[in-house]
């Protein structure tokens, strides 16, 4: 049950970091943050019920003999196990995870145990999360009635094995005899204002983003606005989106489309066209029964610093209920999806993989995407009255850490597989420690992008001591 004297002791040592030692009203308020630790109790008790449920085993075990005989490193154990892995190596994890028992597990046979994990798995952990999260929270941010979804590309680098080549693909450098470096392509469609990663994808890499995106719409709804850059710019998937009740902002290129070359040159900030398909586009719509009769669209000017101009393309195209000037924005409020894969990239580290083979990199792939949007829906959701209140007594807006709440995440996990019974004091001391290291917002800060090659590594998996 939820300890009120425990959660008063937090607020009071809450106060006196804020240097506020008799704030009696936003103490009497912080009691009823009981809905949010409630809400977040309620959260994690369906993941826990969902990876410890007997019909999750049998749906997502690779054999029907897989997981039958009660092993130290069992269907349940080797999901939280994989969902809690951190940067040290496996053998260090796996010695940290039997700590509390006279047991020693080796890599090879954990390597074994997680052959027989169907890696979807944490993709359907995800989705229920996230249906849940829709669902029942209080606090779901949107823009005029729209879920903002970032639809954004990524490529990864693997280390070297055959296997991994066949599946992911390679190429070979003009340098150092024709080296064999293997890339993935990822995808995401992020929620970009409550920063949640509804749908992820990694395919070969030669796939193209435009058919990652088209993979991503049955996962949203007709209440989602799409926003994308100039690599989704294309008459078919438009037609598609528009055909699904679904709006979008996208950024063209003006030496692609010639009504958008023909808008640059001219002075206007914005205009109504009618785009009808060309003949592979044509082609392109047919291949997927999509509608070929031509879209009423609305092309946006945007200047930006340098002193050039962008192009938007949107069929938003009531320019009193949707300006310019919101429409600019809009396509700003895209770039956490940028910044999700460099979260995903250097601080939870997804190309630091724990194997070797496809179904390890698959699983990976998806327990980091699973972790990352565990920690951004309980960080956000247990500090927003905390946060509140120190962007009303301060002069400048602050935030949370993502990345300490990342790391942190692993502490509720392996309480998680303990037991319900302290959660409570675990999501406590959770939010507790994030609210003392929250991050200043500095709006409109740019820095000069300096174009150089950095080499990185290619064959072989990061170092972990």
């Amino acid at each position: 049950m939820f300890n009120p004297d425990y959660q008063c002791r937090l607020v009071k040592e809450f106060l006196l970091f804020l240097g506020k030692k008799r704030e009696r009203s936003f103490f009497e308020n912080n009691l009823t943050t009981i809905k949010s630790f409630s809400f977040s109790k309620d959260f994690l008790k369906l993941l826990k019920n969902n990876i410890e449920n007997g019909l999750t085993r049998d749906r997502f075990r690779t054999t029907n003999t897989a997981f039958v005989r009660q092993r130290c490193l069992g269907f349940t154990d080797l999901i939280y196990f994989v969902l809690g892995l951190g940067k040290s190596s496996v053998q260090q994890e796996l010695d940290n995870f039997f700590s509390d028992k006279s047991v020693s597990y080796s890599k090879g046979a954990f390597s074994q145990q997680r052959s027989k994990l169907n890696p979807k798995v944490f993709t359907w952990l995800n989705e229920q999360q996230c249906s849940f999260y829709y669902n029942k929270a209080s606090h779901i941010r949107k823009w005029k009635g729209f879920r903002l979804i970032g639809i954004d590309g990524s490529t990864l680098q693997l280390p070297y094995s055959k296997e991994l080549a066949k599946g992911f693909g390679h190429f070979e450098t003009r340098t150092e005899n024709g080296r064999k470096v293997v890339l993935a392509r990822v995808s995401q469609a992020y929620d970009v204002l409550n920063q949640i990663s509804i749908d992820a994808k990694i395919k070969h890499y030669r796939t193209s983003e435009l058919a990652l995106c088209e993979s991503h719409l049955p996962c949203l709804g007709p209440g989602d606005l799409l926003i994308m850059d100039r690599a989704y710019a294309a008459f078919w998937l438009m037609s598609s989106l528009v055909q699904q009740q679904k709006s979008f902002v996208i950024r063209v290129k003006a030496n692609r489309w010639k009504h958008a070359k023909a808008f640059l040159a001219s002075t206007q900030k914005r205009q109504i066209i009618e785009v009808s398909p060309s003949k592979e586009a044509l082609n392109r719509c047919r291949e997927r029964n999509i509608s070929t009769e031509a879209l009423k669209l609305r092309l946006v000017r945007v200047p930006i610093a340098s002193g050039e101009d962008h192009i938007l393309i949107t069929n938003l195209v009531d320019h009193k209920k949707y300006p310019v000037k919101e429409i600019r924005e809009l396509y700003r409020k895209r770039w956490p999806v940028e910044e999700s894969f460099k979260l995903l990239k250097t601080r939870a580290e997804l190309e630091n993989l724990s194997g070797k083979t496809a179904r390890a990199v698959l699983q990976d792939f998806n327990r980091i995407i699973l972790r990352a949007n565990l920690s951004n829906i309980l960080s956000k959701t247990l500090t927003k009255k905390g946060i509140d209140y120190c962007n009303k007594k301060r002069k400048n807006t602050y935030q949370i850490n993502r990345t300490q709440a990342y790391r942190k995440t692993k502490s509720i996990i392996d309480q998680l597989k303990q037991g319900m019974d302290k959660i409570i004091g675990k999501i406590s001391d959770y939010a507790f420690k994030l609210l003392l290291q929250l991050e200043i917002i500095r709006p409109n800060r740019s820095v000069p992008r300096i174009k150089r090659y950095t080499a990185r590594p290619s064959n072989f998996i990061t170092y972990k001591p």
